[in-house]
């Protein structure tokens, strides 16, 4: 937000909070004051200054999309017989029927605020843009990665400025620039991928943080802290700590999804959010192709879901939000900030120093579930694509399989005995108290192994190996 602004020779000066100023050239089309209002917004004044003599030259009309002005801006010359990058991607965009509406939106968002208007310098000084008015054809790898670089030097933030995620930008380059091209490739409109081989910035590993996932004694602890709050708050947190649904899952959870005789839930709907960021009922597919899928619940669940049931119609909502009749739609945002944050505030006060949000309770229960069963089955129950994704979020968070692989392994090194530390002065031989000496070799490797896999598996076996007591 800006915190004012001036202006001087057709050129606004906004200076925002962080400190930052921004350099805005205003105008009517044509110069007619009922003309249409369009303005460009530039990060230095020199680049606004001469925008503005040429939009002035041009009688205050768009200098770029005439190509006598490309010199004098500084840009690359812009025929207009060809289809621009803006025009293709509205196309793209267009075909993409099978995608949210929330996600085409921000494709929209993402190309407006961070390619359509970039103007890159490359290698050998020359300025290409807006990229958005650039022809199609006339894209190469140098511009594709000078945008990547444009985009790792600027900064955001309202109060304070940071770089844009390595993420960031690698998802606006793989989810929606480089489909364009590939869709003017299908459509004839040009003959290369410009993305081909551009060097993207590293990203970092998407693992939850250990700090927000609950375990242990820390779970009932926190579903009193939330029951302490309200009803619904102590029923929504202990549902997604049994079940490990997404709060879309939850939300569009139905009377009809129970089966309370066979104690199974069955995901068939999810509540999504269109390009307004308005939330809808979708029941044609969910986040992932696993995504509508029937689980097992606890009795504990299965008897908070039966008691909210009562009174309900098959078709009611099992959360709807709070204060109406069943029909309205419970957003995430507001739970977490009218419900869920008095839970953390309690939880605070009551010595409990994580910090675990409504989708950290879903990471809490994988995380549990890993330990006991691994992680194929919680995968499925997750509604995962596929293990690969369970694994790469959650395997770090279970460091006892890998403790017990290394058990596993020390006794086979060991032959299935505790090493001894041998003194330096050699003792007195004695008779041998092992048992295994007197077996067959071939049977003590078989029983080694077997030993080693049962403290590998955690099974009651190999507890009782590891305590000398079942579990």
């Amino acid at each position: 937000m800006s915190t004012g602004s001036r202006r001087t020779e057709g050129v606004e000066y906004r200076k925002q909070k962080n400190g930052k100023v921004s350099y805005r050239v205003p105008w009517r089309e044509g110069g007619r004051r009922t003309g249409p209002r369009n303005s460009y917004t530039f990060d230095d004044l020199d680049s606004a200054k001469i925008f503005r003599g040429a939009l002035v030259a041009n009688g205050f009309r768009d200098p770029y999309k005439n190509p006598a002005f490309a010199e004098m801006l500084g840009l690359a010359s812009q025929p207009t017989e060809v289809l621009t990058f803006a025009q293709v991607a509205n196309m793209y965009l267009a075909t993409l029927v099978d995608v949210e509406r929330r996600t085409i939106g921000q494709y929209r968002k993402s190309l407006e605020d961070h390619f359509l208007h970039a103007i890159v310098t490359l290698p050998d000084d020359t300025r290409v843009g807006p990229l958005g008015r650039l022809p199609i054809d006339e894209f190469t790898k140098d511009i594709i990665q000078a945008w990547v670089n444009l985009m790792r030097e600027k900064q955001h933030g309202k109060k304070t400025l940071r770089p844009y995620a390595p993420k960031t930008i690698i998802n606006i380059h793989g989810t929606v620039v480089s489909p364009v091209f590939d869709y003017a490739i299908d459509e004839e409109y040009c003959s290369r991928q410009p993305c081909r081989q551009v060097k993207l910035p590293e990203r970092k590993g998407r693992a939850v943080k250990a700090v927000n996932v609950i375990t242990g004694l820390e779970i009932p602890e926190w579903i009193q802290c939330a029951y302490d709050v309200d009803q619904d708050t102590g029923d929504i947190t202990l549902v997604l700590l049994a079940t490990g649904l997404r709060w879309g899952e939850l939300t569009a959870l139905r009377v009809c999804d129970v089966d309370f005789d066979a104690g199974t839930l069955t995901v068939a709907q999810v509540v999504r959010e269109d390009e307004n960021r308005r939330p809808y009922i979708e029941s044609t597919e969910g986040k992932s192709a696993n995504a509508f899928r029937t689980i097992t619940l606890p009795p504990k669940a299965l008897e908070v879901l039966r008691r909210r049931a009562e009174g309900r119609a098959k078709l009611g909502l099992l959360f709807p939000a709070p204060g109406s009749r069943g029909g309205v739609l419970w957003r995430n945002a507001n739970f977490n900030e009218h419900r869920w944050q008095k839970v953390r505030e309690l939880a605070a006060e009551r010595g409990l120093i994580k910090e675990p949000t409504p989708k950290g309770l879903r990471h809490a229960h994988a995380s549990d579930l890993i330990s006991v069963v691994g992680i194929e089955p919680v995968s499925k129950r997750l509604g995962h694509a596929n293990v690969t994704v369970t694994s790469g979020v959650y395997s770090h968070l279970t460091p006892d399989a890998d403790s017990r692989m290394a058990a596993a392994i020390d006794s086979t090194l060991t032959g299935g005995k505790t090493p001894e530390i041998v003194s330096e002065a050699p003792a007195a031989a004695e008779p041998s108290n092992d048992a295994a000496s007197d077996l067959p070799p071939e049977l003590t490797a078989l029983l080694t192994k077997a030993i080693g896999q049962a403290l590998a598996d955690g099974t009651e076996l190999g507890a009782l190996l590891r305590t000398g007591r079942p579990g």
